[in-house]
C-alpha cells in the first residue's frame, strides 16, 4: 500500500502521518508513505513566510523515527498547487491520496478550493480527506453508514480499530419503506442515521464516505469538536 499524504501546515503532516499509519496498521510491513508539501510561491506574497524544508517535515520525521515502512518527502516551490499535487500522485504510482484541510473550508462549498479540484483531477484515484476540527489523540472514530454504498468504509477502517484496540461503533441506516415511503424516487425526507439526539459526544472522528457528507454536509457541521474522514473512492 502506497499512501500519499499532501499538507500545507507542517502540524497537519505529522497528524495525516499518524492517521495513516493507524489506519494501515494491519499491513505496515507492506506500506510506503510519501509525505509532500507544495510550497506556494504566492503565499510570501499574500504575507505568509516560507518556510524552509527541515521546518516542514520536521514534524513528519519525528513520526516517522523508528518506523519499519518505506518513507520519504517530496517539496518544492510551484504557483501551481493541485497540479503539482496531481503530477506527483500519479508520477508515485500510489494507491490513496490523503488531504488535510481545515474544516472551515467545508461550511460554504462541500468539498471546494483546491480539494474539489484534486477530487476532480484524480477522480480514479481512491481519496481521504481530513476536515480537521481540532483532532488530538486519542482518537474516538464513529462510522457513518447509511447503506450499502458506504460498504468501502470497512476494509478502510479495520486497520484503524487495530490500532485503537476496539471496534468502532457504526450509525446505520434505517430502511425507508418503515416510514410508509413507497416511491423513493420521487420522495425522500430520509435521514440515514441520528445525528443529534443518539450522537455520542465523546466521537472526535466521524468516517463517511463521500456521497454521506454531501448529502448530509449542513447537519454534520453542526456537530462541535468533530472531525471528518471522508473517503472518495475512485472510478
Amino acid at each position: 500500500m502506497k499512501v500519499l499524504i499532501s499538507f500545507a501546515n507542517p502540524k497537519m503532516g505529522a497528524k495525516l502521518f499518524g492517521l495513516t499509519r493507524a489506519l494501515f496498521s494491519k499491513s505496515q510491513e507492506n506500506l510506503s508513505i510519501v509525505a509532500l508539501h507544495v510550497v506556494s510561491v504566492e503565499s510570501q506574497s499574500e504575507g505568509f513566510p516560507i518556510l524552509e524544508e527541515d521546518e516542514i517535515f520536521q514534524a513528519v520525521r519525528e513520526e516517522a523515527s523508528g518506523s519499519d515502512f518505506s518513507f520519504e518527502t517530496v517539496g518544492f516551490p510551484s504557483d501551481w498547487i493541485v497540479p503539482g499535487i496531481v503530477e506527483i500522485a500519479k508520477s508515485k504510482e500510489i494507491d490513496l491520496l490523503l488531504l488535510g484541510a481545515a474544516r472551515s473550508l467545508f461550511s460554504d462549498n462541500l468539498l471546494g478550493g483546491k480539494v474539489g479540484d484534486v477530487l476532480r483531477h484524480l477522480s480514479e484515484l481512491d481519496v481521504a480527506v481530513l476536515a480537521d476540527n481540532g483532532l488530538v489523540s486519542p482518537i474516538e472514530p464513529i462510522i457513518y453508514s447509511p447503506g450499502l454504498d458506504s460498504a468501502p468504509l470497512f476494509p478502510f477502517s479495520s486497520g484503524l480499530s487495530t490500532f485503537i484496540e476496539k471496534p468502532i461503533p457504526v450509525l446505520s441506516g434505517v430502511n425507508q419503506s418503515e416510514f410508509g415511503i413507497s416511491q423513493t424516487n420521487q420522495f425522500k425526507p430520509w435521514i440515514p442515521f441520528s445525528l443529534n439526539a443518539a450522537a455520542d459526544q465523546t466521537k472526535n472522528l466521524a468516517i463517511l464516505d463521500y456521497n454521506t457528507y454531501k448529502s448530509f454536509h449542513s447537519v454534520l457541521l453542526d456537530r462541535q469538536g468533530l472531525s471528518f474522514l471522508i473517503l472518495r473512492k475512485g472510478t
